[in-house]
């Protein structure tokens, strides 16, 4: 039997607002999408990876906890109210690598960078990219999430 890579990706439902090619934030609404028959959308292989990789970074560690999940999510919150500094980024590279470790869809984490803040209201906003190696020889890809401290 062939496996697809794509099948080991899986398939969800699609949310708003956690497009994997555009940047999101974890202060915007998230809702279930809808067809034009108001089904709902199914998202798959990469895209559906990349959407649980946003969700789960913009999750509170431990949020989850009274459903069965208590290690699901980052420690990306504990950041808020800090400044955009080199140290405030190294801690949230840590959080990061912590965190996608528990994705058992991700052979590796390749790259965490950060934009250097260059004006007054950068200082507010972690612009992270992350480049990511899916399981099952699918090609590396890119994610860009901003999350505001």
């Amino acid at each position: 039997m062939i496996i697809m890579a794509t099948d080991l990706l899986k398939t969800d439902l699609k949310l708003s607002a956690r497009d994997f090619d555009r940047m999101t934030s974890d202060r915007e609404y998230v809702d279930l999408r809808s067809t034009v028959r108001n089904d709902l959308q199914t998202i798959s292989g990469r895209e559906n990876l990349a959407q649980a990789i946003v969700n789960r970074l913009l999750t509170r560690k431990g949020e989850l906890a009274h459903f069965g999940h208590p290690d699901y999510g980052s420690r990306l919150h504990l950041l808020i109210g800090e400044l955009n500094n080199i140290r405030q980024r190294a801690k949230a590279e840590l959080y990061i690598r912590e965190c996608l470790a528990q994705e058992s869809r991700i052979e590796a984490v390749k790259e965490v960078a950060f934009a250097k803040p260059n004006r007054q209201e950068d200082r507010d906003t972690l612009k992270i990219q992350i480049r990511i190696k899916p399981i099952g020889g699918e090609d590396e890809f890119t994610i860009l999430i901003p999350i505001d401290i």
